[in-house]
C-alpha cells in the first residue's frame, strides 16, 4: 500500500506541477472545433459571455503562422499552430519542480469520411528540431487525440514534448512525424494500409 500510495502522490504532484504550462496552452487556444449543426440550430446557439481575466505573465511564445495540412485516405490532419517555451512547468528525477524546454503543436484530426475507421497516433509523433534534438517521447500532459478515428469524428489536442537541451526559443524550424494505418474490415490484407506523415514548420525565417 505505501507504494502505490507513493506512486499516486508521485502522478498527482506531476500532474499538479505540469498544469500551469498547459493552462495557458488551453486558454489561448481559440481553433477549438465545434459541434456539426444544420443552419437553424448554429443561428440558437448564444456565445458566452466572456469574463475579465487578471492579465498573467505568457510561458509561451507562440507561432500562429506555422500551420499545415496533411490529408491520407480519408483523415485530415491540420497544424494549427506552434508554440515553444523555455520556462514550462515540469518536475526532475526526485519529484522537484523546474521549469524546462518545451514544444507544443495544436492538432486537429478528422475523419471525413462516413463510412471508415482509422487508427493514426498524432500523439506519439516524433519531433525533430532545428537545434539538434529527436524527441520520441511526449509530455505526460499530451492530449489523447490518437488510437481509433471513426466516421466522422474529430479529435483535437496538444501535443507536448520536452527538449534534453533545451534553448526552444532558438528553434528556426520544426519537423513533426506520425503514423496512421487503416484496416480492411472484410480480412482482406491487400487492402490493409499503412502510412508515415512527416510535417516540417518554419518558425522564425
Amino acid at each position: 500500500w505505501g507504494t502505490l500510495l507513493a506512486l499516486s502522490l508521485s502522478f498527482s504532484l506531476a500532474a499538479c506541477s505540469e498544469s500551469a504550462g498547459k493552462q495557458e496552452l488551453d486558454e489561448n487556444d481559440k481553433d477549438k472545433a465545434e459541434a456539426k449543426l444544420d443552419n437553424e440550430s448554429a443561428k440558437s446557439e448564444k456565445p458566452k459571455e466572456e469574463t475579465k481575466k487578471e492579465k498573467k505573465e505568457e510561458i509561451w511564445t507562440y507561432y500562429n503562422d506555422a500551420k499545415s495540412s496533411v490529408t491520407w485516405e480519408g483523415l485530415k490532419f491540420d497544424i494549427q499552430k506552434v508554440a515553444v517555451s523555455d520556462k514550462a512547468p515540469t518536475m526532475d528525477d526526485d519529484g522537484k519542480d523546474i521549469t524546462g524546454s518545451a514544444v507544443a503543436v495544436k492538432f486537429k484530426v478528422e475523419n471525413t469520411t462516413s463510412d471508415k475507421v482509422y487508427n493514426s497516433y498524432p500523439d506519439q509523433a516524433t519531433l525533430i528540431t532545428s537545434t539538434g534534438e529527436q524527441i520520441e517521447d511526449v509530455a505526460y500532459e499530451t492530449d489523447d487525440i490518437g488510437g481509433e478515428i471513426n466516421e466522422g469524428v474529430i479529435k483535437e489536442g496538444q501535443v507536448i514534448w520536452f527538449l534534453k537541451r533545451g534553448h526552444a526559443e532558438d528553434i528556426k524550424w520544426v519537423k513533426i512525424k506520425w503514423d496512421s494505418d487503416y484496416t480492411d474490415p472484410s480480412g482482406n490484407y491487400d487492402l490493409d494500409k499503412y502510412e508515415t506523415h512527416e510535417v516540417k514548420l518554419d518558425l522564425k525565417q
